[in-house]
């Protein structure tokens, strides 16, 4: 695991910038699940969810997960996560989930949804070495019982934290179209209902732009 006080650099979902200043939590962990790489989906749902557990916990904040590596407060963003990987013969070689939590660092103000901070939520600062004891026993917890367990649980939990409506609003590439939720599949992908149609949105390709009020 790496940690980083500040990023000078930090890159989001589409490659887009993602400020990092000092007081947030900025790190990333090195996994080697032995998973197929069309499961890789479920890795970063597992810590979302694993993170939004754990903060609720520990802090009584109704942190909540937007598909697929969002967490969110209140309709605030308060982080994400960004998978990157190797693979080999379909099987992952590697595995780098980035992890950026606002904690007690300004949240930006120029950003596509409004963002918040753990401590702002709180309302009090929050020790980073806290923060990170809390963090850290949770996704290793879960990441164990996935291992053993396989996905169901972590699909459980996603169902009960889950932000998203009904009905949403998705752009993908050139298109955009307004989809009904379904759920997740084994794989962690989100399964909504275009028209008459049951399609199967992967994390790396969609954008939710939008949340429409149910």
């Amino acid at each position: 695991m790496i940690i980083a006080e500040e990023q000078t650099a930090g890159r989001g979902r589409l490659g887009r910038s993602w400020v990092s200043p000092k007081g947030g939590a900025w790190f990333s962990i090195l996994l080697k699940p032995p998973i197929p790489v069309e499961q890789a989906g479920c890795i970063s749902i597992l810590i979302a969810v694993s993170l939004a557990k754990a903060l609720q916990e520990q802090w009584g904040i109704p942190v909540g997960v937007k598909w697929p590596n969002d967490l969110y407060v209140r309709d605030k963003k308060l982080g994400g996560i960004l998978i990157e990987l190797s693979s080999y013969a379909h099987k992952i070689e590697w595995l780098i989930a980035g992890i950026g939590i606002n904690v007690n660092n300004e949240p930006p103000t120029e950003t596509r949804v409004p963002a918040t901070s753990l401590s702002r939520e709180v309302g009090k600062a929050i020790a980073l070495e806290e923060f990170f004891d809390v963090a850290l026993t949770a996704i290793a917890r879960d990441y164990e019982r996935f291992l053993s367990e396989g996905f169901e649980f972590v699909h459980q939990e996603w169902s009960k934290l889950s932000v998203l409506p009904p009905r949403i609003e998705v752009e993908s590439g050139t298109e955009r179209f307004d989809a009904d939720v379904l759920g997740l599949s084994p794989s962690g992908k989100l399964i909504v209902r275009v028209g008459e149609s049951i399609r199967e949105l992967i994390s790396e390709e969609v954008t939710i732009c939008q949340l429409q009020p149910s």
